[in-house]
């Protein structure tokens, strides 16, 4: 948020925190590599491809668990905003402001570094 405050300038509101923000939680899977779960937890990674926007990770959250967190912070949201949040973030939002289908937003590439901006019910990488 430093870069992003230094780059547009003085005069900005002061930064926020709000824990609705924070990543999807991957729960015991935290930390692991897609290769060990897929040697280790076979089926729960099959389960998971067939329903990435329904599935819930042991002890972790599910996309659609992400957007029940993320959508009063949506309502709350009075004016324009610049938010810095991982992917998992920018998926459900790509999902719940722009209307990309679950399917698609669990698979969208999210870009590192870049601005994913929302405007007129679209969604675009800047």
């Amino acid at each position: 948020m430093d870069l992003v405050r230094a780059a547009l300038g003085a005069g900005l509101p002061g930064v926020a925190f709000d824990d609705r923000l924070k990543e999807l939680s991957f729960g015991a899977w935290q930390g692991r590599t897609w290769e060990d779960l897929k040697r280790r937890e076979a089926a729960a990674v099959a389960s998971r491809r067939r329903d990435t926007w329904g599935f819930v990770p042991p002890d972790g959250e599910s996309y659609a668990m992400l957007l029940d967190r993320l959508s009063p912070w949506l309502s709350d949201l009075a004016e324009d905003a610049v938010v810095v949040a991982h992917g998992g973030v920018a998926r459900v939002l790509m999902h719940r402001v722009a209307g990309v289908a679950t399917g698609r937003a669990t698979v969208e590439e999210v870009h590192q570094g870049r601005v994913l901006v929302f405007d007129g019910g679209a969604a675009h990488w800047v």
